[in-house]
């Protein structure tokens, strides 16, 4: 795992990307206009490969059922951030940084041009019915997808995203759902990519979530120790819902403010 020891659900991409640094920031640019300038490599990985129909047409289910597509979002720019809804240390981070982040699409009124989406890496165990109680539990309206475990491994290759079965801690966490002990974990990449209206992948990320203002309480009670220490102490680099936003902002060509906690 990292140096600082082992711990659930902690990225490795950041590392081999090469931008372990203590903070973000976005390069703006120069000429005055607003509009924000690409991100700098303190803040992630510029991209520009074409998403390839092996992953664009990927079949996955959304929370309500639905078969969804990558392509199914084609004229948006998309924003996909890997997740399980029975993580207890990142994934309720980065799922409250989403809530403000849609806040502020929806404030601006960028809502209809962009789509979140998390993406499931647990897909034995984050079925639609599974997805469903957790937008209901914590208010995500955006895209919750699960898919075969196959399509999984199609999709954390291409992204270049680490993904492992770990076994539990002893003693388990509880499965907030079914209220049983966990028997496993799964250990995963942080960060989000972004693709554009036309299906290229354009920025990536492995920073972990670093969360401002007050966290909901449904994603709070998510958290083990370790969580809240992440929640208290957030892990360098970072992304918050500012991050996002300018990067977003990049890709539209015109900014979008952040709306408060």
């Amino acid at each position: 795992m990292t140096s600082r020891g082992p711990r659930r659900n902690r990225s490795r991409l950041g590392r081999r990307c090469g931008f372990a640094l203590s903070a973000l920031a976005l390069a703006v640019s120069a000429c005055g206009s607003g509009v924000p300038g690409a991100p700098g490599a303190n803040v992630g990985v510029v991209q520009s490969r074409l998403v390839p129909e092996s992953i664009s047409h990927l079949a996955f289910t959304d929370q309500r059922g639905r078969i969804v597509e990558l392509a199914s979002f084609r004229g948006k720019t998309v924003l996909v951030v890997p997740f399980l809804t029975l993580c207890t240390d990142i994934c309720p981070l980065d799922t409250g940084n989403l809530l403000q982040v849609e806040r502020s699409l929806v404030r601006d009124g960028s809502a209809s041009q962009v789509q979140l989406v998390e993406l499931s890496v647990d897909p034995a165990r984050d079925t639609p019915a599974r997805l469903a109680a957790y937008a209901h539990l914590t208010g995500a309206s955006w895209e919750l997808l699960t898919e075969t475990p196959a399509q999984a491994t199609q999709v954390e290759h291409f992204f270049g995203w680490d993904v492992q079965r770990v076994p539990e801690d002893s003693p388990p966490s509880v499965d907030w759902w079914t209220g049983k002990p966990l028997t496993y974990d799964v250990n995963h990449s942080d960060g989000f990519v972004i693709i554009d209206t036309h299906g290229t992948e354009r920025f990536s990320t492995g920073a972990a979530p670093d969360f401002h203002g007050t966290l909901n309480p449904t994603l709070h009670r998510f958290l083990t120790a370790e969580g809240r220490d992440h929640l208290t102490h957030p892990l360098t680099p970072g992304w918050n819902p500012t991050t996002a936003l300018d990067t977003l902002g990049w890709v539209l060509q015109r900014p979008v403010p952040l709306v408060g906690n």
